[in-house]
């Protein structure tokens, strides 16, 4: 019998599942998207009956898809989209959407926290830039005011990987690197932390779920859940990670000279270190993997979700066009369209954040904007424009971790942007450096099934690198191409400036 191992990524554009076998080498890969519900006032929501619908289906097309038997399946991992919020009532029930890392309702709320506590001292105990609404703490502040009644029906605050995890088990976990991305948990003791509920939310830590380490198992699957994703009630579940830190895992980034880089709907870049460490400006983060083990980085609101958005403005015409070139979907004629425009898009700047901005200036007010357009440039000079505006915000992070904890050896891609050569190349040019194209585009649902191979000992450790780990491709910087991105950086970082000193 062949042994296999799934991994489940519950993001926020979709979710993804994939079987990998003992030497980490993929079997079957199945997706399923679905839409962000957004709203005036920052509001953005996803349904989490949706979401937990397609992780059914997801699961159940893989294991169609890879044409395997239910008991060849050792374990199933999990990822999940960092920082989703979600009350729900006694029965387990939700009581609100979830609210992903790109709401921003609460920022009134943040800007009360800033002034009102003492946010670096937070800031080092949570490893949270601790007055930013992505976090659980302006969220809930947020509820207690706007609707009261409602908190007060409130039995659980969890995420999404919790609601699945009770709703498949009937408990509430919550593995440690997802606690830590809260801003209600302490990173040193690993522990909800007393004084930030008490003091700042006023609630008990019943409220939240268990915290455990990423390599927990769960077992005793509800049995309808399990026939309909074609799986046994005696699989292992295993808690797995925050996606962002199972991309590292992954892309076998595990060491504090390897950085991983991820663009998907968002965008990340990460590294592994050995004890929390902290920016005095708090430009960056630090969450928990291991109790052994940080991962300190920073992200960016506005990845692939960019090209998405200028996807949507002329759907029709975009899927026309990438299907008379025989091209497979839209991104791919974004690519070619890219690639027809020189580096520097001929002076067209795009600062790319509709959707604020996280890491490192962590300006949730912070608008989009298209400068230097004139007659000559067409939309292939904006796509391309867009992936390099991306780049851009990515690159101030890359020299803020850099900062922290000094060069690394190099860069491993992975997500979405992975598949496209251009955007690879861009990033090789700006940044200056090699970047290593990781074996499998989908890191993070490697990484959470390697994680499932650790919890049931298929394999010694984290740092164990099968060859599903280990980079295939390296993307070089064109010396030239860099000259001319550097140019265009110092007019980015100009237009940057006012951008936000104007908001």
């Amino acid at each position: 019998m062949k042994r296999v191992y799934m991994g489940v990524d519950i993001g926020t554009s979709g979710v993804r599942a994939a079987l990998f076998d003992v030497s980490g080498m993929q079997v079957a890969f199945d997706y399923k998207e679905y839409d962000m519900i957004r709203k005036e006032g920052g509001v953005a929501e996803l349904s989490p009956q949706v979401i937990f619908g397609s992780f059914i289906d997801v699961i159940k097309g893989c294991v169609q898809k890879g044409n395997i038997q239910a008991s060849s399946i050792q374990a199933v991992g999990l990822s999940a989209q960092m920082h989703s919020f979600m009350l729900v009532d006694n029965d387990g029930k939700p009581l609100t959407n979830l609210l992903p890392w790109a709401d921003k309702r609460s920022a009134a709320e943040s800007k009360f926290i800033e002034r009102q506590y003492d946010c670096h001292y937070f800031y080092k105990k949570t490893g949270c830039r601790f007055q930013h609404p992505i976090y659980h703490i302006s969220k809930i502040l947020w509820f207690q005011k706007n609707q009261p009644q409602l908190f007060k029906q409130t039995h659980k605050i969890v995420s999404i990987k919790e609601y699945i995890l009770f709703k498949l088990f009937g408990e509430y976990v919550i593995d440690i690197t997802d606690a830590s991305t809260t801003a209600c948990f302490n990173i040193h003791t690993f522990e909800w932390d007393g004084e930030i509920l008490s003091d700042v939310l006023k609630i008990k830590k019943d409220k939240l779920g268990e915290p455990v380490d990423c390599d927990h198992i769960l077992r005793g699957l509800n049995n309808t859940y399990a026939n309909a994703m074609g799986i046994l009630e005696g699989t292992p579940f295993v808690t797995g990670s925050g996606d962002g830190i199972l991309a590292n895992l992954g892309c076998g980034g595990v060491d504090n000279k390897t950085m991983s880089c991820t663009i998907g709907t968002s965008g990340a870049l990460r590294i592994a270190v050995d004890k929390p460490v902290f920016d005095e400006e708090g430009k960056t983060w630090c969450y928990c993997f291991t109790r052994r083990q940080w991962v300190a980085g920073g992200a960016v609101n506005n990845g692939g979700i960019v090209l998405k958005w200028l996807r949507d403005q002329y759907p029709a015409e975009f899927s026309y066009e990438a299907k008379r070139l025989g091209l497979p979907n839209e991104y791919a004629l974004f690519d070619h369209y890219a690639s027809e425009v020189s580096p520097g898009s001929d002076g067209l700047l795009f600062l790319p954040y509709l959707s604020g901005e996280r890491s490192p200036g962590w300006h949730e007010e912070a608008k989009g904007h298209i400068c230097g357009l004139t007659l000559w440039h067409d939309k292939r000079h904006l796509i391309r424009a867009a992936m390099e505006g991306v780049i851009f915000s990515m690159y101030a992070v890359y020299e803020a971790i850099e900062r922290l904890n000094g060069p690394v050896s190099s860069v491993i891609a992975s997500g979405g942007y992975a598949n496209s050569k251009v955007w690879l190349q861009i990033q090789a040019d700006i940044f200056k450096t090699d970047i290593r194209l990781a074996a499998v585009s989908e890191a993070s649902v490697y990484g959470a099934a390697f994680a499932a191979m650790v919890a049931v000992k298929q394999v010694k450790g984290y740092d164990d690198i099968l060859p599903g780990n280990k980079p295939k491709t390296i993307i070089a910087p064109n010396k030239d191409d860099h000259l001319v991105y550097a140019d265009s950086h110092k007019k980015f970082k100009i237009l940057y400036d006012k951008l936000i000193k104007d908001a």
